[in-house]
């Protein structure tokens, strides 16, 4: 039927609210059977709700006299039934032009007709029936382009009657009908008697569909029409080709004509949405039409979930190709709460990734949920320099990667996706604890060292700071930086994190005090130091020789005295039993001994004695004396013993 014709380039819609200005329209002559197109235009449109513009028909129309003999449109919104399925309203691309289509041309429906809004009619169009067609010299050829419809009228053959079943359609001597395998499904033939129109429509044409074309009628020829189908047919025209892609990803849409010499008269592509790809999609968007004519390909690139439908290559508004396009979006692999534990300074890597590793998600975020959602980038100050995300080179891995870690870095992390999908991670620091916080008091003596003692409870964790100070001088901070320590404190928490200590070399009395070491603000430990001169101490060994000594010196004392007493009684016993004997008398110099010839006496020895004397004294240490009756002479050895003490 010929409404296919404007079914394939028009689509029915309400118009806008419009003014129609009085008067009289376009006068139009068509033969019975064609359809046609009578147009309506508004001299000022509203933004109100749209309005259907109002049709009528008048079958005579006195100039002035703008009232309808009966709706095409009635209110009710049903069509007349005279014009049951041949009629329809049609919004031009220009705006505020209305068109009300009727195929099917009979004699009847000449007249004027008349159009309007709110009732009131204000415009008037005049239409002529012919009975057949008339043919001049001008209306013998038709140009077309491929894909387009054409509706080839057959010359009236005068008053003679025609018996339709005896009306045949040929091109270079080829029947035309549905029956010859080239045409097929694609021509319809007039065949109304009152109406003596046979004209034939060709719809979906193609180039080899040029030629001319001759009406026969009960064997006579009629005049003969030239057709030229001329410019770009599309391949695979009225097809739908799947296309799937995951978002991140670009999807080429091919649309060229059979013959890529061909350029089409006018080219457009549609969205799902209705509307203009290239505007749409500026910025991710490639067109290839110019470096071939017959190819007009588009290449989207980016692609998020929100580009998937079905995209239109149109051509000459008559020739289509469909593309359903389905985009992937970006699916979290894992969507439970995770918790992580990590130490100060170590580094955490926070998952988060697609299940399809090639999909790309339009937006991703990690923020703290603790913090009232603070976003987590290197642009915030907390996290300078210690984030890092992977997903430029692996657009499916939005991990986050945090490095240093601190306790501040405790909390609740969440990677959100396209404002739909999140996770969250909670993680966990495990701070440093002192081992000990109980004070301590060391003793050390000048020139000696001393570590002050400060450690965490685990060697893995680091505190975020660390300080040394002086209790006892204001909380004076102990480092090489201050005059009283310059080279001489020393710490080991740069190798070993969790050993805060101290060491002070070169002890001084000035370093006599109490130091504190304090982490994060929060634990500390005092420890006093006592500096004092160095002391001898007696120890067990110098006690037992001491007493030994004084045992020996006692005995010796006692011996010495009773060997004296012993003598000299001795020495008046003789001296009166022999006072009268003739003696020998031997002097000796020093008169230790006396010798008798005419006696023999036993050799009488004294022990040694010792003395153990006080190291600051002027007395010699040890006495000993040996007495010896067999010589004539008496003497006196002295040597010398040293008792030692210990002292630490």
């Amino acid at each position: 039927m010929w409404l296919w014709v404007f079914l394939l380039y028009s689509v029915l819609q309400e118009s806008s609210g419009c003014t129609v200005e009085r008067g009289l329209g376009d006068t139009i002559t068509r033969s019975a059977g064609d359809s046609v197109e009578l147009l309506c235009s508004c001299t000022q449109q509203t933004k109100e709700d749209p309005q259907t513009v109002q049709w009528g028909f008048k079958r005579k129309f006195t100039p002035g006299d703008y009232r309808a003999d009966h709706s095409v449109f009635p209110e009710d919104g049903s069509q007349n039934r005279r014009y049951r399925g041949r009629v329809q309203i049609l919004n031009q691309n220009k705006p505020g032009t209305v068109a009300l289509i009727i195929s099917h041309l009979t004699e009847e429906d000449e007249g004027a007709y008349l159009c309007g809004n709110n009732g009131n009619y204000n415009r008037a169009v005049t239409l002529y029936v012919r009975g057949c067609a008339v043919l001049d010299q001008w209306s013998r050829t038709f140009s077309r382009s491929p894909g387009e419809s054409v509706l080839l009228p057959c010359p009236c053959p005068g008053e003679q009657k025609i018996n339709p079943d005896r009306v045949t359609w040929t091109k270079d001597q080829t029947a035309v009908s549905n029956d010859t395998e080239s045409y097929r499904g694609r021509v319809w033939m007039f065949n109304q008697n009152h109406s003596r129109n046979f004209s034939l429509l060709i719809s979906d044409l193609t180039k080899e569909d040029s030629g001319l074309y001759t009406c026969r009628a009960d064997e006579k020829d009629m005049q003969s029409v030239q057709l030229e189908v001329t410019g770009c047919t599309l391949s695979e025209n009225k097809q739908t080709v799947p296309v799937s892609r995951s978002s991140g990803e670009s999807v080429l849409l091919s649309c060229t004509c059979t013959d890529q010499q061909d350029r089409p008269v006018g080219v457009q592509w549609r969205t799902p949405n209705r509307e203009d790809l290239l505007q749409r999609y500026s910025g991710r968007v490639q067109t290839f039409n110019q470096s071939s004519t017959g190819k007009f390909s588009v290449l989207i690139s980016d692609l998020t979930e929100e580009d998937g439908g079905t995209y239109s290559c149109w051509i000459n508004q008559n020739q289509y190709r469909n593309f359903s396009l389905t985009v992937k979006g970006c699916t979290l692999s894992e969507t439970e709460e995770k918790l992580i534990i990590r130490s100060p300074g170590d580094s955490v890597l926070l998952p988060c990734s697609c299940t399809d590793q090639y999909t790309k998600p339009v937006s991703v975020k990690w923020e703290r949920v603790d913090s009232g959602g603070t976003e987590v980038s290197n642009e915030m100050e907390l996290y300078t320099s210690r984030v890092q995300m992977f997903n430029k080179n692996l657009p499916a891995n939005l991990s986050l990667l945090i490095s240093n870690l601190t306790e501040q870095d405790q909390g609740t992390y969440r990677c959100s996706i396209n404002n739909k999908q999140s996770i969250n991670i909670t993680l966990n620091i495990n701070g440093c604890t002192l081992s000990e916080t109980q004070e301590k008091l060391l003793i050390r003596s000048p020139g000696q060292s001393v570590l002050l003692p400060c450690s965490c409870t685990d060697q893995h964790t680091k505190p975020v700071s660390v300080k040394w100070g002086r209790v006892d001088s204001g909380g004076i901070e102990v480092s090489n930086e201050m005059a009283n320590y310059t080279g001489r404190v020393q710490m080991f928490n740069k190798n070993l994190p969790a050993n805060l200590s101290l060491l002070i070399s070169n002890l001084t009395e000035q370093d006599q005090g109490t130091y504190r070491c304090s982490i994060n603000n929060q634990q500390s430990i005092n420890i006093r130091l006592s500096i004092e001169a160095e002391k001898r101490e007696i120890t067990g060994s110098f006690v037992i020789i001491l007493c030994v000594c004084v045992t020996l010196l006692f005995i010796v004392v006692i011996g010495g005295s009773a060997l004296i007493f012993y003598k000299r009684r001795n020495n008046k016993t003789q001296e009166s039993v022999y006072i009268n004997t003739e003696r020998r008398t031997q002097n000796t110099d020093d008169g230790d001994s006396i010798n008798y010839p005419s006696r023999n006496w036993k050799e009488i020895s004294m022990p040694p004695i010792n003395q153990c004397l006080d190291s600051g004294t002027d007395q010699s240490d040890s006495v000993y004396q040996n007495m010896t009756f067999n010589t004539n002479q008496s003497y006196l050895n002295p040597y010398t013993i040293k008792c030692q003490s210990t002292t630490n």
